[in-house]
């Protein structure tokens, strides 16, 4: 099975070694501000989207597990917060924190453009392209030729949908999903030819009992920043709070350790 790879190149290199540096001017100015609780507050609301493993999902005692989850909780940790997860679907998390209904977003969303008119994001937390899936054997091209009459399925309001309307619609069916577990569940029963999604997502689905004769086919596709915490872009003072716990989880090697619960590779 395929997973994903990156290759180091010496640009990398250099901006591993400065990024190092900023990281450990950040672990400084996070000795000031260690204590302090996020907006005076003993609590973070957390809206996040369920039915996404590895990232989020229910678990075997109901109650949500995933990498975003003990990542959140991490977070939450270091800040001397407590989070409250609530929970929704994908395509409602940024208009429920625009009112409100919350204080950040942690749902694999996509650090955009787009987004960034709606909300402020901190620095990303993890980087993944897309990726489609299909059943095993699946010998088209992935190009407007290729998938002309067939149905890709794809969660509603991601960055997969953006992406398959922008350079799929003249040719393909794009059928849409209020979950991903759903369209991968078309795509089990047939009722889609293709799914397009996250592509650790994906890894995981595929490697899944429920993923047996499914495969990954074509390349990766980058399209966005990496994955980010969304905040309200008032609220720019826990969105740097925010970027300081990140930081500090991952210079204690924390966040080495949830990813590698999750993945065996870093999803960094």
């Amino acid at each position: 099975m395929a997973r994903p790879r990156h290759r180091t190149t010496r640009l990398e290199i250099i901006f591993s070694r400065r990024q190092a540096l900023s990281l450990a001017a950040i672990a400084i100015a996070w000795l000031s501000t260690s204590q302090m609780p996020a907006r005076g507050e003993d609590e973070l609301r957390i809206i996040t989207s369920g039915n996404y493993p590895p990232f989020v999902y229910t678990g075997p005692s109901g109650t949500l597990a995933g990498f975003e989850i003990d990542f959140t909780n991490a977070v939450c940790a270091v800040m001397a917060v407590r989070c409250q997860f609530v929970e929704m679907q994908f395509n409602q998390t940024i208009p429920a924190l625009i009112a409100g209904r919350g204080d950040a977003i942690v749902a694999s969303l996509s650090i955009t453009e787009e987004r960034k008119q709606l909300v402020a994001f901190t620095d990303r937390y993890y980087r993944t392209p897309i990726q489609f899936v299909a059943t095993a054997g699946f010998a088209r091209a992935i190009d407007d030729e290729g998938l002309k009459g067939l149905r890709i399925g794809v969660d509603r309001g991601t960055t997969a949908e953006a992406y398959v309307r922008d350079r799929f619609a003249g040719s393909a069916t794009i059928v849409t999903f209020p979950a991903q577990s759903e369209a991968d569940q078309a795509l089990v029963d047939g009722r889609v030819d293709l799914v397009l999604g996250d592509s650790y997502a994906m890894w995981q689905f595929v490697k899944s009992a429920a993923g047996r004769g499914l495969a990954e086919v074509g390349g990766p596709v980058y399209v966005d920043q990496g994955i980010g915490i969304a905040v309200r872009k008032a609220d720019d003072r826990l969105r740097q709070k925010l970027n300081l716990a990140i930081a500090r989880l991952r210079l204690d090697g924390t966040y080495e350790r949830i990813n590698a619960k999750y993945f065996p590779f870093s999803i960094y």
